[in-house]
């Protein structure tokens, strides 16, 4: 995690539900959502991939903050 791509996704086909991350450990995906009905900005369980919609900047960032917290929570955890 020393280095992290971070990649913007739009235009995702289906639910954000069913999104298939990249599987990269050292990439973060942003998923701009462009329907309600995708559900709320949101971090995955794994922080792999954040879902934003109609985010504020500073959601963004408390976001993406989390992202990273999981994301080295797992790694110290080994999992």
């Amino acid at each position: 995690m020393e280095t992290t791509k971070v990649i913007g996704v739009m235009g995702v086909e289906g639910s954000s539900t069913d999104f298939k991350d990249d599987g990269d450990p050292d990439t973060l995906e942003i998923v701009l959502l462009s329907k309600k009905s995708d559900g709320p900005s949101r971090v995955s369980p794994d922080g792999e991939v954040v879902f934003l919609y109609k985010a504020s900047d500073e959601e963004q960032s408390e976001l993406i903050g989390k992202a990273f917290d999981l994301r080295v929570a797992r790694r110290l955890g080994g999992n």
